[in-house]
């Protein structure tokens, strides 16, 4: 059996699991992975494809400072 764990690329703490119920009532393990919005049309980026491993807490973190970033940029013009 393969133990694996997933750990944060910014905060440097385990990724925990959760446990859900699929469509067809089966109850599998997912891990808690954050996800970047930026507002639309970029909502919902998923970091694990870019190869990076963000928990829920520093994707939030991120988010809000692109979207103030950015709020500073639209404010300017």
């Amino acid at each position: 059996m393969k133990v694996e764990t997933i750990i944060c690329d910014c905060c440097k703490e385990e990724i925990p699991k959760v446990k859900k119920k699929d469509m067809f009532g089966i109850e599998r393990e997912y891990y808690r992975i954050g996800k970047l919005n930026y507002g639309y049309p970029f909502t919902d980026i998923n970091c694990h494809n870019l190869g990076l491993d963000l928990c829920e807490r520093c994707a939030g973190k991120i988010s809000i400072e692109m979207i103030n970033i950015r709020m500073k940029l639209i404010n300017k013009l």
